[in-house]
């Protein structure tokens, strides 16, 4: 055996096997250190390929708030399932686990699987009761592990903590969270913030597990929305509305709010007849021929121009109004007028004195007044599905007939939105300047931009006419009246066109209040609108009284300090004249001022109540401040309070008599 190794060729042979083994060797050891230390660039690419995924991550989604702060969209973290088609095609097990989960049969799921796919969706958002039925299906073990190829994904899902509040107005959005309707989809850009790819590890099973810090610097995510909205009174125009919409039995109603100085709107709200669930903004996107409410800015337009005055008269031709044929009557038969002053047409509402007024101004001045008004233009919300409406241009007006301009005196063959109508009343409420309508809330040092339309003596005029409609003996809006306020307003009661036969209808009806409290150092603007009430459809009996309620809301809401006397009787026997009292106050302690009382509220722990100072406040300011204690609450005389029972400092018991003694 050892002479067989000692031969010559052999020990050659084996001397060659042995460097040949021994070179190779050495390349390898001199490839992996190569390899160690400077890389191979395709086998890190292979590398990276098994160990690492291309994977899209979506930011989270901005909030949307309303003007306090107080959020009406926000994101819950909610789990999703998913997996790789690919390696669940390769586990018989993962199949048939999956297929009971999602209901299914496991040749049906075979079929739908792209052996292809890395990845897919099963089901998205999986709820708690969904969740629970994963575990006792056993497709999430009590380990909280899952089968091959399958995984749960954290995702955000949008949610809103008010429920129904202002939804029409918010919109949706779908399972990926991009906007479909409303503010959601208006800002959709700025919410959604900015999505990239990352690179991360996957572990055993394929999945994300680690994201390198690099990449995260690359998600942006939404910004916050600050709406313009109030949330509390937003409730309560709601809540008035449903109540208003049970009662007229209506189609549609509408109510918007809005800040007559910065063109914020503070209320929208907005009811279907059986809740379509079609979630767009009417104040926008619906048109409608608005009626009387056009008989004030017509009014306006012409004073400003100076055509006529407040106090010139036209003839109402009793009740019957001749022209090219046709016959233009007033809403009711019985109402007929010979010269009335052109305030008592508003008052009374006359179509007939509208419709010569329309004609004494002419169609190139009254276009040319709609224009500057801005009817015929989208507002400037930049809401989707925002609508112009249709008014003849002023270049129009050599074609326009005497009947068109006539009845556009009185809110017909024109098409208007609620929320041009709103913008043009809220120039008669500021003091005659048409500011832009918002949905977001004013920044603090943002420059408002108004424009001039009216000037302050036609104001004043205007508003003189519109006061009729709710304190005039025959005005037509005396249920939008609220205690402690003089409302300015107009009521409409306008015919709407038939879509099937292009006439107007005869049944059907668009009823309306549009107005705003006069002398208020916080100008509001409000409308009221609604689609074919049934019965008695007249705005004055329809809109009207849901105007008081909201504007109550919106008093109280924003502490807006009566401008008038609340006349309420006396209850109470008083020994000694009220001025005898104060005086008697007075004396025996300093009189309270009304910062003072409004600190004293503040400091007021409801778990111990005690009577707080109301000295120097309103009734309604007090009313509003005891509210909390549940009180009987006794009123004397009128103006501020000068004296209250009990005193300041008492313990409040429940059913106690509060009396609060007033003088101007």
């Amino acid at each position: 055996m050892n002479s067989f190794y000692q031969t010559p060729s052999i020990r050659i042979r084996l001397s060659m096997v042995i460097g040949l083994f021994a070179t190779i060797s050495v390349g390898m050891l001199g490839r992996s250190t190569y390899i160690q230390i400077w890389g191979d660039p395709k086998l890190e690419n292979l590398a990276r390929k098994q160990f690492q995924s291309r994977v899209m991550m979506n930011p989270r989604r901005g909030l949307i708030m309303d003007r306090t702060g107080e959020p009406l969209a926000i994101n819950l973290e909610t789990s999703s399932l998913a997996g790789s088609p690919a390696k669940i095609l390769k586990s018989r097990s993962s199949l048939h686990l999956l297929a009971r989960t999602l209901g299914v049969s496991p040749q049906a799921l075979h079929k739908r699987l792209d052996p292809k796919k890395s990845f897919a969706w099963f089901e998205r958002h999986v709820s708690d009761d969904r969740m629970e039925r994963f575990r006792k299906s056993g497709i999430i073990l009590p380990s909280g592990e899952m089968p091959e190829g399958l995984w749960l994904v954290k995702e955000m899902k949008r949610v809103y903590p008010h429920g129904e509040l202002a939804s029409s107005l918010l919109g949706g959005v779908n399972v990926d969270t991009d906007g479909l309707e409303g503010v959601e989809l208006w800002k959709n850009t700025i919410l959604r913030g900015k999505s990239a790819s990352y690179n991360a590890y996957k572990d055993a099973l394929g999945r994300p597990a680690l994201i390198q810090a690099s990449e995260q610097n690359k998600i942006k995510d939404g910004e916050n929305v600050e709406l313009s909205i109030d949330a509390s009174l937003q409730f309560s125009a709601e809540e008035a509305l449903q109540d208003s919409m049970a009662k007229t039995k209506a189609q549609s109603g509408l109510v918007v709010a809005m800040d007559s100085n910065t063109g914020e709107i503070l209320a929208l709200a907005q009811a279907t007849a059986g809740n379509s669930g079609v979630k767009k903004v009417m104040a926008v996107t619906d048109g409608y021929e608005p009626g009387s409410t056009m008989k004030p800015l017509l009014l306006a337009s012409a004073i400003n121009k100076g055509v006529v005055k407040s106090t010139d008269s036209l003839f109402g031709h009793y009740g019957k109004f001749k022209l090219q044929g046709r016959t233009i009557s007033e809403a009711e038969a019985k109402e007929k007028y010979g010269f009335i002053s052109l305030k008592k047409m508003v008052e009374v509402s006359s179509n007939i004195v509208a419709a010569e007024l329309a004609l004494k101004f002419g169609a190139d001045r009254f276009l040319t007044s709609l224009k500057e008004l801005g009817f015929g233009a989208k507002t400037g919300t930049q809401l989707p599905g925002e609508i112009a409406g249709w008014v003849p241009s002023p270049t129009q007006a050599k074609s326009i007939r005497p009947l068109t301009l006539a009845t556009m005196g009185f809110g017909q063959s024109i098409l208007v939105t609620p929320m041009q109508m709103l913008r043009g009343y809220a120039a008669l409420s500021n003091g005659g300047y048409l500011v832009e309508p918002t949905l977001l809330k004013r920044k603090d040092d943002e420059v408002i931009k108004k424009v001039q339309v009216f000037k302050k003596e036609t104001v004043k005029d205007t508003i003189e006419a519109m006061l009729l409609v709710t304190e005039g003996d025959k005005g037509t809006g005396h249920k939008a009246h609220l205690e402690g306020y003089r409302v300015a307003g107009k009521t409409g009661t306008a015919q709407a066109v038939d879509p099937r036969t292009k006439r107007y209808s005869t049944s059907r009806h668009f009823a309306s209040f549009i107005g705003f409290p006069v002398g208020v150092k916080q100008p509001i603007t409000i409308l009221c609108l609604f689609d074919n009430p049934k019965g008695v459809y007249y705005g004055g009996e329809t809109a009207a009284p849901l105007f008081a309620q909201v504007l109550k809301s919106a008093t109280n809401r924003f502490s807006i300090p009566s401008t008038e006397k609340m006349e309420v009787p006396t209850q109470l026997t008083v020994e000694k004249p009220l001025k005898q009292q104060v005086e008697m106050t007075q004396s025996s302690a300093a009189p309270a001022t009304s910062s003072q009382s409004i600190e004293s509220i503040k400091e007021v722990n409801l778990d111990h109540p005690v009577m707080p100072s109301v000295i120097g406040l309103t009734p309604q300011e007090a009313i509003h401040a005891l509210k909390p204690f549940s009180p009987a609450i006794l009123v004397h005389g009128f103006g501020v309070i000068r004296k209250q029972t009990p005193e300041t400092g008492t313990m409040l018991t429940p059913g106690v008599k509060v009396s609060l003694y007033l003088e101007e």
